[in-house]
């Protein structure tokens, strides 16, 4: 089974951590919260997470009071901390910046903002599973706009579609994918969870986007690991 990424989101109002959840909930990430900057710093420790979200004002312990803690830990340094205010003044930031932050956001937050923070420090992409090379044009369909792409390789996690104009993170598209094989094509809700855009392109990584499977039926799990198996 894969193992989920931890994400810790702290803050200290109830409506802004469900908010956080709902948005991340459906994208294959385990969802740690906490309302407190002491149980941020009991959580960081207890679970650690590979991503911290954490705002900058919270009760009986600051934000930046628990940023400075996990970047001075040892054991928790090598976790991004991404500070979160509800003001974008200097005084604020500056705060985020001495407190040895990686990065930060200011509120209101959408879900672009979160991908994309997730995205660049956690480069989403794993590889759990094997893959294999899948040259064949898929369907993307995406509300009523049908896109026809070629992918790139294929795992049981999820695909890479080579385009030069890729969808924002946490895009959700419906896919219609043709394995070489005598078989009907697999039909499979994905959602973007990597861009390689043109200037970060290399040679045996061209532009594109990782998809990652969210709804990957077991039969059509089996029959990519048997397209794997046979390459």
């Amino acid at each position: 089974m894969e193992k989920k990424e931890k994400i810790l989101i702290a803050d200290d109002m109830e409506t802004f951590l469900r908010l956080e959840k709902m948005l991340l909930e459906h994208s294959g990430y385990e969802i740690i919260m906490a309302k407190s900057g002491t149980e941020a710093l009991k959580k960081a420790q207890t679970e650690k997470p590979s991503l911290v979200f954490l705002d900058l004002v919270m009760p009986d312990i600051s934000g930046d009071t628990v940023c400075r803690f996990i970047k001075t830990n040892k054991s928790l340094k090598h976790i991004p901390v991404i500070m979160v205010t509800t003001r974008s003044d200097e005084e604020s930031i500056e705060r985020c910046r001495q407190a040895g932050c990686d990065d930060y956001l200011t509120k209101p937050i959408t879900k672009k903002d979160l991908f994309d923070k997730i995205e660049k420090y956690l480069k989403i992409e794993r590889r759990q599973y094997p893959r294999a090379p899948l040259r064949v044009r898929a369907s993307c369909i995406e509300g009523e706009r049908i896109y026809h792409k070629y992918t790139l390789n294929i795992s049981e996690g999820g695909i890479f579609i080579e385009t030069d104009e890729p969808f924002p993170p946490a895009t959700e598209l419906e896919m219609i994918i043709p394995l070489p094989l005598p078989e009907p094509s697999i039909t499979v809700k994905g959602m973007v969870v990597r861009i390689v855009r043109k200037e970060e392109a290399e040679e045996s990584q061209p532009p594109g986007m990782g998809i990652r499977f969210l709804n990957l039926k077991p039969e059509d799990a089996g029959r990519i690991r048997k397209y794997i198996e046979s390459t």
